[in-house]
C-alpha cells in the first residue's frame, strides 16, 4: 500500500514536471537534463576538494568557475533589455518596469563579478575605496557593511527561484488565470539551481558561518548555479515572446500576455 503511494506521487510529480516544460516549450529530456546539471556541477567541483592545487584553481578569482559566472550574467544582461523593451511596447508597463529594476541590477552584479574590470585593464584602486574594500579592489559588495548583506541577498534570490515554481504547480490553473506566471516564475527544471544556491546559504547562515576555506570558496559553485538559472529563465522566457502563440480562451491569461508582447 505505501509503495502503491509512492508510485503514484512520483507519477503525478512527473506528470507536473512534464506538463510544466511543455509550457515552456522544453522538451522533457532536456528539462531533465537541466534539472540534474546542478547536482552534477556541485558533486564534480566537491570531487576536486581532495586536489587541493586543482580545487583552489577552480573557485579562484579570475578562473574557470568565476568566470563561467561572469558569461551567465552576461546572458541576462542581453536577454533581459530585450524583454523589458518587448513588454512596454506591448503595452505591460508595470511588468516591464519590474523587469527593468531587475535589468538595472543584474547589470550591476555583472560589473561587481569582474570588478568593472579593474583585473582585466590593471588601474588602482582610490585609497578611500581600498581602505573599506575587505578586497582592496573597486566593488561595492566587498565594502565592510555591505559585504555582510550578500548571503541574505543571495538567499532571499534562491529561495525565491525555487519556491515560486513548487507553489505555482501547488495553485495550478488558479495562479495560471491570475497573472502571467511565465514572466515571474521558472520553469520547474530550474528548481534545483536555485535550491542548492539557497541551502548552501542557509547552510553557512545557520550551520557553518566560520570563515573556512574550502567551505567558503565552495560558495563560488553555488553562484554559479543561480546565475546559470537565472540566465536560463531569461532566455526560456525571451524564447516564448518571440514565438507566435495559439488563440487563447479568455481564461487563458499566459498565452494572452504572450501573444500580445509580439
Amino acid at each position: 500500500m505505501e509503495r502503491s503511494r509512492e508510485y503514484r506521487w512520483y507519477g503525478r510529480a512527473f506528470k507536473l514536471f512534464k506538463r510544466d516544460s511543455e509550457d515552456w516549450k522544453i522538451a522533457p529530456r532536456q528539462a531533465l537534463l537541466l534539472a540534474l546539471l546542478p547536482f552534477v556541477l556541485a558533486a564534480l567541483v566537491a570531487a576536486m576538494v581532495p586536489f587541493k592545487e586543482l580545487y583552489l584553481w577552480l573557485v579562484s578569482e579570475d578562473s574557470l568557475i568565476e568566470w563561467l559566472q561572469f558569461l551567465c550574467l552576461l546572458g541576462a544582461c542581453i536577454f533581459l533589455p530585450t524583454i523589458t523593451f518587448r513588454l512596454f511596447r506591448s503595452g505591460l508597463a508595470r511588468i516591464a518596469v519590474l523587469y527593468g529594476l531587475v535589468t538595472l541590477g543584474v547589470l550591476f552584479l555583472t560589473g561587481e563579478e569582474i570588478s568593472w574590470g579593474q583585473r582585466i585593464f590593471g588601474w588602482n584602486t582610490p585609497e578611500d575605496l581600498q581602505e573599506v574594500n575587505r578586497q582592496g579592489e573597486t566593488t561595492v559588495h566587498n565594502i565592510r557593511g555591505v559585504q555582510e548583506l550578500v548571503p541574505f541577498a543571495m538567499l532571499f534570490a534562491g529561495l525565491y527561484g525555487a519556491a515560486a515554481p513548487l507553489v505555482s504547480a501547488a495553485l495550478g490553473e488558479r495562479w495560471k488565470r491570475s497573472l502571467d506566471k511565465n514572466l515571474l516564475v521558472p520553469p520547474l527544471c530550474l528548481v534545483p539551481a536555485f535550491l542548492l544556491a539557497a541551502g548552501y546559504r542557509l547552510f553557512r547562515l545557520l550551520i557553518w558561518p566560520q570563515p573556512a576555506l574550502v567551505i567558503s570558496e565552495y560558495g563560488e559553485v553555488m553562484e554559479l548555479c543561480l546565475y546559470l538559472g537565472l540566465a536560463l529563465f531569461c532566455w526560456f522566457n525571451l524564447r516564448l515572446l518571440r514565438q507566435p502563440q495559439p488563440e487563447a480562451g479568455a481564461g487563458d491569461a499566459p498565452r494572452r500576455m504572450h501573444r500580445k508582447a509580439m
